[in-house]
């Protein structure tokens, strides 16, 4: 039976892991070093791999090691099936940007229990087909409301209903607003940095933003909105499956380095303004069927404080089928 891989030799690493493992049902190996890491996935069947790469050199040793035992473009090795870990901020380890391992992102958690118990369910979505929807990223309490546009113009009034669905829900205003703001960029993405042609090459990307778009067909644009009375997520849903995970990855570790966020309007998938979200307390799930279907979801955990929001759980996950 396939296992969780941990590569680490933290206690809250191995809290945190072991909480995903009983949530998933899936079985646990632990190692404290790449070598045995590499070792374990060359014999065993392995559905995740959680490791340590706080440092260029954890990596480089964990990247060395895997190349050494099995190669890198082995069938054994699926970048969708890497989590790596860190204390570190996104900007302080451009060297999991670059890697071809890449495939979710961790800043080390606080609270390693309840971290592990929402991130159970990122890893338990994937465990499906294809890891879709927005009610498998929630607990059971979640109502999820769907909300599908006939103009690209209709944007701007779902994001005010978020907005007042928030205020309900008792989230400060400051934070409702800040999730409001994300729900917008998904959107925008979805509706004008999503569309390409047959060729791949972005057919809105220059357009207006303000231009009304009809959005039927391929254009066709969704948001899901669900709260658990915990973690608030929005899910935006586009039906081109544009997003290339290397422009994506490239656009991230640029825009989180700049003292402003600026929209690169020649690179489809850009416009989602990831660096200012992630910033602010949000994290990422991207999951992407190639030329069929994207969607994005952006996660919050309500707080009591602002500071205690913008200093909440954090990750960015991809997940790409082609």
């Amino acid at each position: 039976m396939a296992q969780l891989l941990l590569i680490s030799a933290k206690p809250e690493d191995r809290t945190f892991v072991e909480t995903i493992a009983a949530a998933t049902g899936l079985g646990l190996k632990i190692v404290a070093t790449a070598e045995d890491g590499a070792e374990f996935i060359s014999t065993q069947p392995v559905f995740a791999v959680f490791a340590d790469t706080s440092t260029e050199l954890q990596y480089q040793q964990l990247e060395s090691a895997i190349q050494a035992s099995i190669g890198l473009f082995s069938d054994k090795i699926n970048a969708n099936a890497f989590h790596f870990i860190s204390s570190e901020e996104l900007q302080r380890v451009h060297y999991l940007i670059k890697s071809q391992l890449f495939g979710h992102f961790i800043i080390r958690p606080k609270d390693p229990v309840e971290a592990g118990r929402h991130y159970a369910r990122i890893v338990k979505s994937t465990q499906a087909n294809r890891a879709f929807g927005l009610q498998n990223l929630l607990s059971d309490k979640a109502k999820v409301q769907i909300i599908k546009f006939q103009i690209s113009t209709q944007k701007q009034n779902a994001v005010e209903a978020v907005k007042n669905y928030l205020l309900q829900a008792k989230f400060q205003s400051r934070m409702a607003t800040v999730v409001a703001n994300a729900v917008d960029e998904l959107l925008m993405n979805a509706m004008f940095d999503a569309p390409v042609d047959d060729l791949g090459r972005p057919t809105l990307a220059s357009t207006s933003r303000a231009t009304a778009i009809k959005l039927d067909d391929k254009h066709t644009v969704e948001l899901q909105i669900g709260y658990d009375g915990e973690f608030v997520g929005a899910m935006a849903t586009d039906l081109f499956g544009s997003l290339d995970k290397n422009k994506l990855l490239s656009h991230i570790s640029k825009i989180y380095t700049e003292e402003e966020y600026k929209v690169k309007t020649a690179v489809a998938g850009a416009g989602i303004g990831l660096a200012t979200v992630f910033r602010s307390g949000g994290s990422f799930f991207f999951v992407s069927e190639v030329q069929v279907r994207t969607e994005v979801t952006v996660f919050f955990k309500r707080a009591d404080s602002f500071r205690e929001f913008k200093d909440q759980f954090r990750f960015i996950s991809t997940q790409f089928y082609f």
